[in-house]
């Protein structure tokens, strides 16, 4: 197979990037991963282990490469209240390094991974057009990366894509108390005999989006000519906390629920409108989202 493009993968060792290298790897591409956790890759990942904090490690791992996709950000929005310093320092001076990095060396397009939590409560589904709506410093850190694209791409011809994405979920997504998302954290507390624990009536609803389709909207991203625009990556449809309760019950019947105050800085709805994705990158998801948390739920509760 004859090796197509060098792609630098920013935080391609955590979630998200993981799923995303091995869908490069498998269409062909020549992948470097930038990030600080221990190398889990094997050879045939150019693997530089450092923060995106040292401006010399940007420069390096942007060195001769064509794309970048950058991931790497710290996530979770409780967090962003407690520790606002490490967010602006990891999500903005992060992004505003890399970024440097890679219009110094000539990358071709840069790919940001931005967060449907920029919308805040603006009215659903939300268009790529909406007025953002921040109600976290997580999302205000987001928000602010993409100002950094465009005015990179003003300052420096530097190309990007802004990809928003929405809830991404799948059987291997963190599930600890305090790092865990939503779907995960439930399958493994459902497995313990644990109850679970749902904000407020559990009737605000989220678009899930299945991480294999994620990974592809980065590579559609990649691959389009499409340059310098804003897409949602989302399924265009939503389900409540309660809907995701009751696909629990068909695997643990017996599951209890505990209701507590909402958190603040959470939206009460996310839906995407995709219709752009759909028409200019030539992407859309493949799972249904429904099906694809059933299924999800099967492989951890069965």
């Amino acid at each position: 197979m004859k090796l197509k493009s060098k792609i630098l993968v920013t935080g391609g060792a955590g979630y998200i990037g993981t799923e995303l290298v091995s869908q490069l790897l498998n269409s062909g591409y020549q992948v470097t991963v930038l990030d600080k956790k221990e190398n889990p890759f094997d050879e045939k990942v150019k693997y530089i282990q450092g923060d995106l904090q040292n401006p010399a490690r940007c420069v390096m791992a942007c060195a001769g490469q064509e794309f970048v996709i950058h991931l790497a950000a710290k996530p979770r929005i409780p967090e962003s209240f407690i520790n606002p310093d490490e967010y602006f320092d990891n999500n903005v001076t992060g992004t505003r390094n890399i970024l440097t990095a890679a219009s110094a060396v000539g990358i071709r397009k840069f790919v940001f991974a931005s967060s449907s939590s920029i919308y805040g409560n603006s009215p659903t589904p939300h268009k790529p057009y909406n007025k953002p709506d921040p109600l976290n410093y997580y999302a205000m850190t987001k928000l602010f990366g993409e100002h950094m694209c465009r005015q990179y791409k003003n300052m420096f011809s530097l190309n990007y894509n802004i990809l928003r994405f929405f809830t991404v979920y799948s059987e291997n997504q963190p599930n600890s108390n305090t790092g865990g998302l939503m779907i995960g954290k439930f399958a493994r507390l459902a497995k313990e005999g644990k109850a679970l624990t749902v904000h407020g009536d559990g009737e605000f609803k989220r678009d899930y989006i299945h991480v294999t389709d994620v990974a592809k909207a980065c590579i559609a991203s990649i691959e389009s000519r499409v340059k310098n625009e804003i897409f949602n990556v989302g399924t265009g449809t939503n389900i409540s906390v309660n809907d995701v309760v009751k696909i629990i019950k068909e695997f643990k019947p017996d599951v209890q629920v505990i209701n507590e105050e909402n958190p603040r800085g959470y939206a009460r709805d996310t839906l995407a409108d995709i219709s752009k994705a759909k028409k200019l990158l030539g992407w859309s998801p493949e799972i249904n989202q429904k099906e694809g948390i059933e299924l999800t739920f099967r492989k951890l509760l069965t």
